[in-house]
């Protein structure tokens, strides 16, 4: 007969509201190590009311403690919980060196497809707000202290951001399906930092980082884009301080319109292209031919094709992810009270179908009140930081 104080004792992963619940950690945990900063701040004198005013320093030690917050936020959290997520980020897990390579490369596509549109919504915020948001990061003009603002804007974020957004959050939110995952964790990694110009260059650069960690079924392919993608802004922003180009609007429009198109195609290809070498490398048939990416866009309007590339989307992630959580059936902690269990209601060799039966029973209103809370929970873990991210931009 089985143990039903037992029942509740085996792990079956985390959870959406184990995402929602580690989000708002980082949340909490980042804005009690700012309250370090404004004592640091206040002890050195740093005036901290102009951003593009801080000096060097400041700006690495901000950085360096933001992700340090984020990744004991984590740690904390998964104590409090009693889960391994810290342990279960995949960070060991081990890449060839055809992914390595290219994903310096999606990096690259990624700012191209996205930059025009970031832009568009920073000139929006501007006609709203009549303010131009900024990043507000110094890096330093010395040869010197650019090198440094690598490790502190590049190295640390990569590493601190993707074990919360990806290694916890997406890899939470997939409990619910991979392409909600994706979609959320973009969404909820945007607005976590409270910042306008950033929004949505960080929104579809998540997407792309939350796809290459469950298409490689590693946080070392998300957190080598993620540098990437900051490298090449550092990049860009030294080699730009000093340009000083006069270009029409018409002229900007165009250049803008260029740029988005060929990094729109080229990233549409290179993610298949990860794809196929994580199937390579797990030693899964590929079964597509080499004109499926004409079909899939052929049929990507219709209510069949969308149905059938999220359902191929779907299982090429899972098994290639290859999550054990994900082969378990059960969505809820099955709870039931021995003293429910009346000593009269089982007859001799009926105790295990009628055991059965009512564990059965309180499994489905168990995954009722669980995806309720799951769904509550995620909603005000957004709700908090969209109202954060309103009250930085107003």
């Amino acid at each position: 007969m089985k143990k039903i104080e037992d029942i509740n004792k085996s792990y079956f992963g985390p959870r959406v509201s184990d995402g929602a619940g580690v989000f708002v950690a980082g949340f909490v945990f980042l804005y009690i190590f700012q309250v370090v900063l404004l004592l640091i701040a206040y002890l050195t004198g740093v005036d901290i009311n102009n951003l593009e005013t801080l000096p060097i320093w400041f700006s690495w030690v901000m950085l360096f403690i933001n992700q340090v917050a984020l990744v004991l936020a984590v740690a904390a959290y998964s104590g409090i919980a009693r889960k391994p997520l810290l342990r279960e980020c995949r960070i060991e897990r081990k890449l060839n060196y055809k992914q390595i390579l290219i994903l310096p490369v999606i990096a690259i596509f990624g700012i191209l497809a996205f930059l025009p549109l970031a832009q568009g919504f920073v000139q929006l915020v501007t006609l709203i707000t009549k303010e131009t948001p900024s990043v507000g990061i110094s890096i330093g003009t010395k040869w010197w202290e650019v090198l440094v603002s690598i490790i502190f804007v590049c190295v640390f974020p990569a590493i601190g951001e993707e074990i919360l957004f990806r290694g916890c959050v997406a890899r939470s939110l997939k409990r619910k399906n991979y392409l909600f995952a994706i979609l959320v964790s973009g969404f909820m990694f945007s607005i976590f930092h409270g910042n306008a110009a950033q929004t949505v260059h960080q929104f579809f650069i998540g997407l792309v980082f939350a796809y290459v960690y469950f298409v490689t079924g590693s946080l070392l392919a998300s957190i080598i884009c993620h540098f990437s993608n900051n490298a090449l802004a550092v990049l860009f922003d030294v080699i730009l301080v000093n340009v000083d180009v006069q270009i029409s609007n018409g002229a900007l429009i165009a250049i803008y319109v260029v740029m988005s198109i060929v990094g729109f195609v080229g990233l549409y290809f290179l993610l298949r292209y990860i794809m196929k070498l994580s199937k390579q490398a797990k030693g899964i048939e590929n079964t597509t031919d080499k004109m499926a990416w004409a079909k899939d866009l052929g049929k990507a309007f219709t209510a069949q094709g969308i149905k059938d590339n999220y359902n191929r989307l779907e299982n090429s992630l899972k098994s290639l992810f290859d999550d054990p959580c994900d082969g378990i059936n059960l969505n809820g902690d099955i709870q039931i009270e021995n003293d429910n269990l009346q000593a009269d209601s089982f007859a001799t060799g009926n105790q295990d179908n009628q055991l059965d039966k009512l564990l059965t029973e309180a499994n489905k209103q168990t995954i009722k009140k669980r995806k309720k809370f799951d769904l509550y929970s995620l909603i005000a873990a957004i709700g908090i930081a969209l109202a954060v991210w309103i009250i930085n931009l107003l």
